[in-house]
């Protein structure tokens, strides 16, 4: 079943929830309104099972967090949303969603990275060819439903001048690993976190298309339309 899936990603420095980072997803079916959530460490939540939990709280306001020691023993907290901590996540989120958006028809920062052959990629190499960037991370739920469209877009541009280039903070390891499950087909960029910097990713999965003068010409947060959407953006640059 396809699902619309909207991604907020909170960062670490959120003082409310003691600078723990969490991501949370909700996703919206066509046919019904079950929903679940999707932490940064892959663990998935069915929201169902907690109806108890959200009445006595209310709707949207149980999250989880969890810190790196907690990944280690397998523990994710639950806790109740704030009308303060609430608000400060809307203004967190929108203030991040400006950011990214802020870098369209913009110069495309610069940035070097190995793939898994050990070849080096940089935008300054790649000037007169149409660049299409996917942000990603291999425990990322929304990020692995949106890879066989986006795996259909590199045939279709196969004989065509668009290079397409996964990032991901995840390492070299895991994204072997993770491939041997699920192929993706973009030229796979672990070690990201710098470059993730300088194009104010902070919520995943994000794409990006640069025309042949190295501009930013497309921004998009995850969609149910990606592959539409991309397209359209792509050969209009061609």
């Amino acid at each position: 079943m396809k699902t619309n899936s909207k991604l907020y990603f909170i960062a670490a420095a959120l003082v409310f929830l003691s600078n723990v980072a969490f991501a949370q997803v909700k996703s919206e079916a066509k046919q019904n309104s079950e929903s679940s959530t999707y932490l940064l460490n892959g663990k998935v939540f069915d929201m169902a099972k907690f109806d108890s939990l959200s009445t006595a709280w209310g709707k949207d306001r149980v999250i989880f967090q969890h810190t790196e020691e907690d990944d280690k023993k397998g523990i994710t907290h639950l806790v109740k949303m704030t009308d303060e901590m609430k608000k400060k996540l809307e203004e967190i989120s929108a203030a991040k969603d400006q950011a990214l958006f802020s870098l369209l028809n913009k110069n495309a920062p610069e940035f070097e990275l190995t793939d898994l052959q050990g070849k080096k990629w940089s935008l300054k190499k790649l000037q007169g060819k149409v660049v299409v960037l996917n942000f990603w991370f291999t425990t990322c739920i929304p990020c692995i439903n949106e890879i066989p469209e986006l795996n259909t877009l590199v045939q279709d541009y196969k004989d065509k001048n668009v290079v397409f280039l996964g990032l991901t903070f995840s390492t070299k390891d895991q994204v072997k690993k993770f491939l041997t499950k699920h192929p993706f087909d973009y030229t796979l960029l672990p070690g990201s976190e710098e470059a993730n910097k300088k194009y104010n990713v902070s919520s995943w999965p994000a794409s990006m298309v640069i025309d042949k003068n190295g501009v930013i010409k497309k921004i998009i947060n995850s969609s149910e339309n990606i592959h539409e959407e991309l397209k359209n953006g792509i050969s209009s640059l061609l």
